[in-house]
């Protein structure tokens, strides 16, 4: 993709955060537990440049969980993070409006059904490794990647 075809992008992904700003705040608020801070969202460029990072990082562990509950999910990520600060990044609206830098988890409100939520990206700062929790079909799955 060429600077202008990347800059186009950027303008029409930014155009569509206005459409689902509301929402995808409600989204992290729910993870949360916290009113959304616009000035904790990194710019789009900056958090192309974390995913490019991990698309080219060397995996080093690569394992699927299961989940009965969100305990267990908020219990892992817990144990994972401590209380690092780390990246958000929920469902596709992350691509609107940039990676969201929290160090708060409080899914216990999180209904994945309600918001029309599919999946919950947390990756550390160091960017370390990362946990994708997906919904589908009214099951939790939990991918845990580890990067050298």
């Amino acid at each position: 993709m060429s600077v202008l075809e990347y800059k186009r992008a950027l303008l029409y992904r930014k155009a569509q955060g206005n459409v689902h700003r509301e929402s995808y705040f409600k989204k992290i608020h729910a993870f949360t537990g916290s009113v959304v801070n616009k000035g904790d969202f990194l710019t789009l460029e900056e958090t192309d440049g974390i995913i490019d990072a991990l698309k080219k990082s060397k995996v080093d562990l690569d394992q699927s969980i299961q989940l009965d509950n969100y305990q267990q999910i908020i219990s892992f990520i817990k144990a994972q993070l401590g209380r690092l600060f780390f990246y958000l990044l929920i469902d596709e609206e992350w691509k609107y409006f940039g990676a969201y830098i929290t160090n708060l988890i409080h899914l216990e409100d999180y209904s994945f059904d309600t918001l029309k939520s599919d999946e919950i990206r947390v990756i550390p700062q160091d960017l370390s490794f990362q946990i994708l929790v997906d919904f589908d079909d009214n099951e939790l799955t939990l991918e845990y990647t580890s990067y050298k």
